[in-house]
Protein backbone atom coordinates (compact mmCIF):
# COMPACT_ATOMS: atom_id res chain seq x y z
CA UNK A 1 0.00 0.00 0.00
CA UNK A 2 1.83 3.36 -0.99
CA UNK A 3 0.14 6.79 0.18
CA UNK A 4 0.58 10.06 -2.09
CA UNK A 5 2.40 12.65 -0.28
CA UNK A 6 0.11 15.06 1.53
CA UNK A 7 -0.30 19.11 0.50
CA UNK A 8 3.20 20.80 1.38
CA UNK A 9 2.18 22.54 4.78
CA UNK A 10 4.35 24.81 7.65
CA UNK A 11 5.67 22.02 10.61
CA UNK A 12 3.85 22.69 13.67
CA UNK A 13 6.07 22.85 16.67
CA UNK A 14 4.98 20.72 19.62
CA UNK A 15 5.26 22.89 22.48
CA UNK A 16 2.35 21.90 25.40
CA UNK A 17 0.59 19.53 26.77
CA UNK A 18 -2.73 19.83 24.42
CA UNK A 19 -0.95 19.70 21.24
CA UNK A 20 0.54 16.59 22.70
CA UNK A 21 -2.53 14.85 23.85
CA UNK A 22 -4.15 16.09 20.51
CA UNK A 23 -1.53 13.92 18.39
CA UNK A 24 -1.20 10.95 20.23
CA UNK A 25 -5.03 10.85 20.46
CA UNK A 26 -5.21 10.82 16.67
CA UNK A 27 -2.95 7.40 16.44
CA UNK A 28 -2.71 3.76 17.19
CA UNK A 29 1.09 3.25 16.09
CA UNK A 30 4.17 4.89 16.50
CA UNK A 31 7.14 3.91 14.58
CA UNK A 32 10.19 4.91 16.40
CA UNK A 33 13.79 5.41 14.08
CA UNK A 34 16.08 4.52 16.56
CA UNK A 35 19.79 5.88 16.62
CA UNK A 36 19.17 9.57 16.72
CA UNK A 37 15.84 9.85 17.96
CA UNK A 38 16.32 6.92 21.25
CA UNK A 39 19.62 7.13 21.37
CA UNK A 40 22.83 8.94 19.98
CA UNK A 41 26.13 7.00 18.89
CA UNK A 42 26.59 3.52 19.99
CA UNK A 43 24.96 3.82 23.96
CA UNK A 44 24.05 7.59 24.84
CA UNK A 45 20.58 7.22 25.50
CA UNK A 46 18.27 10.40 24.42
CA UNK A 47 16.87 11.61 28.06
CA UNK A 48 13.70 9.96 29.04
CA UNK A 49 13.50 7.98 26.04
CA UNK A 50 12.64 4.79 27.82
CA UNK A 51 9.69 6.26 30.24
CA UNK A 52 8.32 7.77 26.89
CA UNK A 53 7.45 4.24 25.46
CA UNK A 54 6.17 3.22 28.07
CA UNK A 55 4.27 5.70 28.60
CA UNK A 56 2.71 5.08 25.14
CA UNK A 57 2.28 1.48 25.97
CA UNK A 58 0.18 2.31 28.92
CA UNK A 59 -1.87 4.10 26.63
CA UNK A 60 -2.26 1.31 24.25
CA UNK A 61 -0.34 2.63 21.62
CA UNK A 62 1.47 -0.26 19.31
CA UNK A 63 4.95 0.62 19.42
CA UNK A 64 7.67 -0.49 16.24
CA UNK A 65 10.96 0.18 16.03
CA UNK A 66 12.51 0.86 12.24
CA UNK A 67 16.07 1.46 11.82
CA UNK A 68 18.19 2.00 8.95
CA UNK A 69 21.16 0.35 10.58
CA UNK A 70 22.25 -3.23 9.30
CA UNK A 71 24.91 -3.96 11.87
CA UNK A 72 22.84 -5.51 14.52
CA UNK A 73 20.78 -8.44 14.04
CA UNK A 74 17.07 -8.07 15.59
CA UNK A 75 18.19 -10.54 18.96
CA UNK A 76 21.34 -7.97 18.76
CA UNK A 77 19.05 -4.68 19.40
CA UNK A 78 16.64 -6.15 21.75
CA UNK A 79 20.12 -6.42 24.15
CA UNK A 80 20.55 -3.13 23.23
CA UNK A 81 17.33 -2.23 24.45
CA UNK A 82 17.52 -4.09 27.45
CA UNK A 83 21.26 -2.50 28.21
CA UNK A 84 19.51 1.10 27.70
CA UNK A 85 16.55 -0.35 29.70
CA UNK A 86 13.89 1.04 26.93
CA UNK A 87 10.97 -1.85 26.82
CA UNK A 88 11.19 -4.07 23.69
CA UNK A 89 9.95 -7.40 21.65
CA UNK A 90 11.83 -8.62 19.03
CA UNK A 91 8.98 -9.43 16.92
CA UNK A 92 8.76 -5.00 17.33
CA UNK A 93 12.13 -4.32 15.73
CA UNK A 94 12.32 -4.07 11.89
CA UNK A 95 16.14 -3.23 10.74
CA UNK A 96 16.87 -2.96 7.34
CA UNK A 97 18.92 -5.97 7.47
CA UNK A 98 15.91 -7.95 8.45
CA UNK A 99 13.90 -6.38 5.66
CA UNK A 100 16.96 -7.41 2.77
CA UNK A 101 16.10 -10.60 4.49
CA UNK A 102 12.36 -10.57 4.30
CA UNK A 103 12.52 -9.24 0.33
CA UNK A 104 14.94 -11.94 -0.72
CA UNK A 105 12.67 -14.74 0.85
CA UNK A 106 9.55 -13.12 -0.38
CA UNK A 107 11.08 -13.50 -3.99
CA UNK A 108 11.26 -17.04 -3.49
CA UNK A 109 14.69 -16.85 -3.54
CA UNK A 110 16.91 -19.84 -1.86
CA UNK A 111 20.52 -19.58 -2.90
CA UNK A 112 23.99 -18.18 -2.18
CA UNK A 113 24.44 -14.34 -1.21
CA UNK A 114 27.39 -12.35 -1.49
CA UNK A 115 27.47 -9.38 1.66
CA UNK A 116 29.42 -6.57 1.88
CA UNK A 117 28.01 -5.85 5.41
CA UNK A 118 28.41 -7.75 8.92
CA UNK A 119 27.08 -10.27 11.36
CA UNK A 120 24.13 -8.34 11.65
CA UNK A 121 22.52 -8.76 8.26
CA UNK A 122 24.04 -11.69 7.86
CA UNK A 123 21.82 -13.99 10.70
CA UNK A 124 19.00 -12.40 9.49
CA UNK A 125 19.49 -13.86 5.92
CA UNK A 126 20.95 -17.06 7.07
CA UNK A 127 17.69 -17.58 9.80
CA UNK A 128 15.48 -16.83 6.11
CA UNK A 129 17.55 -20.19 5.09
CA UNK A 130 20.19 -18.62 2.81
CA UNK A 131 23.99 -18.99 2.88
CA UNK A 132 26.06 -16.14 3.09
CA UNK A 133 29.82 -15.75 1.91
CA UNK A 134 31.89 -12.61 1.87
CA UNK A 135 31.52 -11.56 5.50
CA UNK A 136 34.78 -10.33 7.62
CA UNK A 137 38.31 -8.70 6.37
CA UNK A 138 38.75 -8.98 2.37
CA UNK A 139 42.08 -6.92 2.37
CA UNK A 140 43.36 -6.90 -1.69
CA UNK A 141 46.95 -8.77 -2.36
CA UNK A 142 48.84 -8.68 -5.90
CA UNK A 143 48.89 -6.89 -9.12
CA UNK A 144 46.67 -6.07 -11.93
CA UNK A 145 47.33 -9.73 -13.27
CA UNK A 146 46.02 -11.14 -10.00
CA UNK A 147 43.26 -9.18 -9.83
CA UNK A 148 42.02 -10.17 -13.03
CA UNK A 149 41.97 -14.06 -12.30
CA UNK A 150 39.92 -13.56 -8.88
CA UNK A 151 37.88 -17.04 -8.11
CA UNK A 152 34.56 -16.12 -7.95
CA UNK A 153 31.72 -18.56 -6.64
CA UNK A 154 29.79 -19.90 -9.81
CA UNK A 155 26.54 -20.18 -7.78
CA UNK A 156 26.10 -16.59 -5.91
CA UNK A 157 22.98 -15.81 -7.12
CA UNK A 158 22.49 -12.71 -5.08
CA UNK A 159 24.60 -9.35 -3.39
CA UNK A 160 23.37 -7.64 -0.42
CA UNK A 161 25.41 -3.90 0.67
CA UNK A 162 25.01 -2.63 3.69
CA UNK A 163 27.02 -1.67 6.58
CA UNK A 164 30.60 -2.83 6.86
CA UNK A 165 33.69 -1.46 8.57
CA UNK A 166 35.23 -4.14 6.41
CA UNK A 167 34.71 -2.52 3.78
CA UNK A 168 37.85 -2.69 1.01
CA UNK A 169 38.61 -2.85 -2.66
CA UNK A 170 38.53 -6.30 -3.20
CA UNK A 171 34.99 -6.68 -1.46
CA UNK A 172 34.20 -4.21 -4.06
CA UNK A 173 35.68 -5.78 -6.74
CA UNK A 174 34.19 -8.95 -5.91
CA UNK A 175 30.44 -7.51 -5.64
CA UNK A 176 30.68 -6.03 -8.67
CA UNK A 177 31.97 -8.97 -10.35
CA UNK A 178 28.76 -11.54 -9.51
CA UNK A 179 26.73 -8.20 -10.19
CA UNK A 180 27.80 -8.39 -13.78
CA UNK A 181 25.57 -10.89 -14.50
CA UNK A 182 21.94 -9.38 -15.06
CA UNK A 183 20.35 -11.84 -13.12
CA UNK A 184 22.00 -11.26 -9.99
CA UNK A 185 20.10 -9.70 -7.44
CA UNK A 186 20.92 -6.59 -6.37
CA UNK A 187 19.97 -4.80 -2.49
CA UNK A 188 20.96 -2.35 -0.55
CA UNK A 189 19.87 -2.02 2.69
CA UNK A 190 19.85 1.91 2.91
CA UNK A 191 21.75 4.96 1.18
CA UNK A 192 21.83 6.59 4.73
CA UNK A 193 25.11 9.50 3.89
CA UNK A 194 26.48 9.25 7.64
CA UNK A 195 25.41 8.48 10.98
CA UNK A 196 24.56 10.40 13.74
CA UNK A 197 27.07 11.79 16.24
CA UNK A 198 27.88 14.44 19.16
CA UNK A 199 31.35 15.24 17.86
CA UNK A 200 33.26 16.79 14.92
CA UNK A 201 34.06 13.14 13.67
CA UNK A 202 32.24 12.47 10.52
CA UNK A 203 30.90 8.98 10.06
CA UNK A 204 30.24 7.77 6.59
CA UNK A 205 27.09 6.14 6.49
CA UNK A 206 25.99 2.51 4.53
CA UNK A 207 25.21 5.00 0.92
CA UNK A 208 29.07 5.74 0.93
CA UNK A 209 29.57 1.99 0.20
CA UNK A 210 26.54 1.24 -1.73
CA UNK A 211 27.43 4.16 -3.64
CA UNK A 212 31.47 2.56 -4.86
CA UNK A 213 29.82 -0.90 -5.55
CA UNK A 214 26.40 0.64 -8.01
CA UNK A 215 29.13 2.60 -9.81
CA UNK A 216 31.42 -0.21 -9.99
CA UNK A 217 28.50 -2.00 -11.40
CA UNK A 218 26.87 -0.16 -13.44
CA UNK A 219 23.55 -0.94 -11.94
CA UNK A 220 21.44 0.16 -9.50
CA UNK A 221 19.95 -1.66 -6.13
CA UNK A 222 16.69 -2.45 -4.61
CA UNK A 223 16.83 -0.09 -1.39
CA UNK A 224 15.27 -1.87 1.27
CA UNK A 225 15.75 0.20 4.31
CA UNK A 226 13.63 4.00 4.94
CA UNK A 227 11.93 5.69 2.99
CA UNK A 228 11.79 2.62 0.55
CA UNK A 229 8.47 0.93 -0.03
CA UNK A 230 9.89 -2.60 1.49
CA UNK A 231 10.42 -1.46 4.27
CA UNK A 232 6.81 -0.60 4.61
CA UNK A 233 5.49 -3.44 3.25
CA UNK A 234 7.52 -5.56 5.59
CA UNK A 235 6.08 -3.95 9.05
CA UNK A 236 2.46 -3.72 7.17
CA UNK A 237 2.67 -7.67 6.40
CA UNK A 238 2.69 -7.98 10.42
CA UNK A 239 1.24 -5.38 12.09
CA UNK A 240 -1.69 -4.10 9.57
CA UNK A 241 -1.07 -0.06 10.49
CA UNK A 242 -3.71 2.09 9.57
CA UNK A 243 -0.88 4.51 8.07
CA UNK A 244 -3.07 7.43 8.59
CA UNK A 245 -3.37 6.83 12.59
CA UNK A 246 0.31 6.07 12.48
CA UNK A 247 3.03 8.50 13.15
CA UNK A 248 6.74 7.90 12.45
CA UNK A 249 8.81 9.42 14.64
CA UNK A 250 12.49 10.15 13.12
CA UNK A 251 15.54 12.60 13.05
CA UNK A 252 16.86 12.50 9.24
CA UNK A 253 14.70 14.22 7.02
CA UNK A 254 15.18 12.80 3.58
CA UNK A 255 14.58 9.06 5.05
CA UNK A 256 12.27 9.13 8.66
CA UNK A 257 10.44 11.87 7.12
CA UNK A 258 9.85 11.11 3.54
CA UNK A 259 8.84 7.16 4.47
CA UNK A 260 6.16 8.84 6.65
CA UNK A 261 5.05 10.69 4.11
CA UNK A 262 5.37 8.85 1.02
CA UNK A 263 2.97 6.49 2.86
CA UNK A 264 0.63 8.47 4.66
CA UNK A 265 1.31 8.28 7.92
CA UNK A 266 2.02 11.87 10.36
CA UNK A 267 5.49 12.70 10.88
CA UNK A 268 7.43 13.90 14.13
CA UNK A 269 10.76 15.39 13.57
CA UNK A 270 13.11 15.52 16.55
CA UNK A 271 16.11 17.89 16.76
CA UNK A 272 18.82 15.06 18.30
CA UNK A 273 19.89 13.37 15.66
CA UNK A 274 21.07 14.78 12.05
CA UNK A 275 18.40 16.89 11.01
CA UNK A 276 18.40 20.50 12.67
CA UNK A 277 15.38 22.87 12.72
CA UNK A 278 17.20 25.52 10.45
CA UNK A 279 17.06 22.63 7.76
CA UNK A 280 12.99 22.98 7.74
CA UNK A 281 13.76 26.28 6.06
CA UNK A 282 14.86 25.11 2.71
CA UNK A 283 13.24 21.55 2.43
CA UNK A 284 11.54 20.57 -0.10
CA UNK A 285 8.00 19.83 0.48
CA UNK A 286 8.07 15.82 0.40
CA UNK A 287 10.42 16.23 3.34
CA UNK A 288 8.31 18.83 5.94
CA UNK A 289 7.42 17.13 8.52
CA UNK A 290 4.00 17.85 9.90
CA UNK A 291 5.24 18.42 13.61
CA UNK A 292 9.10 18.68 15.14
CA UNK A 293 10.05 18.93 18.75
CA UNK A 294 13.50 18.83 20.58
CA UNK A 295 13.23 15.36 21.95
CA UNK A 296 10.94 12.80 21.88
CA UNK A 297 10.96 13.29 25.80
CA UNK A 298 8.65 16.10 24.98
CA UNK A 299 5.83 13.87 24.47
CA UNK A 300 5.38 13.00 28.43
CA UNK A 301 4.28 16.46 28.65
CA UNK A 302 1.32 14.94 27.58
CA UNK A 303 0.81 12.88 31.05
Amino acid sequence: MSGKTAPNRSPNKLENAGQWRSLIASIDTVLFDCDGVLWVGNADPVSQAAQTIDYLRTLGKKICFVTNNSSKSRNEYLKKFQTLKISAHKDEIYTSGYVAAHYLSKMGYTGKVYLVCVTGTQYEIEAMGMKCIGVGPAPLEGKLEDWINEPLESDVGAVVVGYDNHISYLKIMRAASYLNDPACIFIATNEDSRLPTKGKVVIPGTGCIVAAVKVGAEREPIVVGKPNKPMFDCITESTQLDPSRTLMVGDRLNTDILFGRQFGMKTLLVLTGISKESDLHNAPPDLIPDFYTESVANMLLAK
